[in-house]
């Protein structure tokens, strides 16, 4: 097909967008929408345009309110950067129609993995679903839900690695026939339309079902009966479906899918710290069984002390930029003499410090070292040795990686530094002050 002849089959842009978006071909539609893969002509990239339909946008987004409403949800999460929201570029009302422009994702959405002849491995659904309801919660703390939560605007973007996207799409599918949107209804939206945290949190689980069965977990083709299963949270468990699968999945599906609010978990952070214990549970679940899950390395360092400067956001990207592994005792994780390139933090266990053979301290978890040399130029040879006295969790970020972090890590790290060195500073006079009292001043030669 030609250039023009293909051409010939979209519709022709409003003029304010034609002058900078070419469209290149259609991405998908529904009831609501159309979506195209565009370049953009002023930051010469490809991007995904979405166009409202005129029939579903008339009496409902032309509303002034509505306009209004939609239009600064949007603003909220295009002005938030989060590794797992998609970002929104460009968004408005052009010649009557509503239209947002935001990433384009070559991998497609998770939809294709909630087939039965497709399905990801548990650890990688758990893996997907954290990263989803950890983006969630962090735009519930700007005062955006979703409401429009399904496998289609949930994006693939590396293993273990997802973007939600279409936030605000839900105010365009006023006027369009329930059924459409029906399987991912929450209880309380079918009875009285109410929608909030919760309501979310049921449909990402309607999700979460779908990519570990490949199937919705209320089906039927009469929209009422499937309306009546919704409201008697009547599903197929797990274990009738997938019988390899544990009974913590069916467990934790269970309360993101409980019909009535009450039952259901409360807040993304339950959430959040649910999925983080079933993937550390001792089911198999991580793919990787030297190195920790994502979702149970975000809860850990979500919970110490010394990282609790650090967002979301940054303790996703401090993951991201850092190697993870589960050691055993008698590891050496740093050797007196190497290079010093990189940052350590003991997540978990305990480790041995030698200076020569000599023992100098002892390192608990939670502990940061190594960090140091990141404020020498050229670093210094490593001055001790550091050795797991256990079992334990280890991670390291290069000095390298850290100064392409972003500038709110960069900075929240090196308060850390600053403040540990502080801190080793202080006890350091400390001891030298008790020493100088135990041993009392030098009498002065005769």
């Amino acid at each position: 097909m030609t250039d023009l002849a293909q051409t010939a089959l979209f519709p022709a842009l409003p003029t304010s967008l034609a002058q900078r978006y070419e469209i290149r071909r259609e991405l998908g539609q529904g009831q609501a929408s159309r979506v195209f893969l565009c370049w953009d002509s002023y930051t010469e990239r490809e991007v995904a345009l979405k166009l409202g339909r005129p029939e579903v946008l008339q009496g409902s987004i032309d509303d002034a309110a509505m306009r209004k409403a939609w239009l600064s949800e949007v603003r909220i999460v295009g002005n938030i950067r989060h590794p797992y929201v998609s970002e929104i570029y460009d968004a408005g009302f052009s010649d009557g129609l509503a239209y947002v422009v935001g990433e384009y994702f070559a991998g497609g959405s998770v939809a294709r993995y909630c087939r039965p002849t497709q399905l990801k491995s548990p650890g990688e659904v758990l893996e997907i679903i954290h990263k989803c309801a950890s983006a969630l919660e962090h735009l519930r703390q700007a005062g955006v839900l979703h409401h429009h939560i399904r496998p289609e605007n949930i994006f693939e973007i590396g293993s273990r690695q997802a973007k939600i996207a279409d936030f605000g799409a839900f105010r365009w599918w006023r006027g369009v026939g329930e059924d459409s949107v029906l399987a991912y209804a929450a209880p309380e939206f079918l009875r009285a339309g109410e929608h909030g945290v919760q309501s979310d949190i049921y449909a990402l689980g309607v999700v979460f079902y779908q990519l570990l069965v490949g199937k919705l977990p209320f089906t039927d083709r009469d929209p009422a009966v499937v309306r009546q299963l919704i409201l008697d949270g009547a599903r197929v468990p797990l274990w009738q479906l997938r019988p390899e699968l544990p009974l913590s999945l069916d467990e934790l599906l269970g309360r993101m899918l409980a019909p009535d609010p009450v039952e259901r978990y409360r807040s993304w952070l339950e959430v959040l710290v649910a999925i983080s214990e079933c993937s550390a549970g001792p089911l198999g679940l991580s793919a990787v069984s030297d190195r920790p899950s994502d979702a149970e390395l975000y809860e850990r360092l979500r919970a110490l002390p010394l990282l609790n400067r650090l967002d979301s956001t940054q303790i996703w990207e401090l993951i991201g930029i850092s190697q993870w592994r589960n050691v055993a005792a008698g590891t050496r994780l740093i050797h007196e003499g190497d290079d010093a390139k990189s940052c350590y933090i003991l997540l978990g266990g305990e480790a041995r410090v030698t200076r020569e053979g000599k023992l100098i301290a002892f390192l608990d978890a939670g502990t940061l070292f190594g960090e140091l040399a990141f404020a020498e130029d050229p670093p210094e040879k490593r001055a001790a040795t550091v050795v797991a006295g256990t079992a334990a969790t280890v991670g390291k970020w290069s000095y390298t990686h850290l100064l392409r972090a972003s500038h709110g890590l960069q900075s929240r790290l090196l308060e850390i530094y600053f403040r540990l060195a502080a801190q080793r500073l202080r006890q350091s006079d400390e001891r030298y002050l008790r020493l100088y009292r135990q041993q009392g001043p030098t009498p002065p030669k005769a």
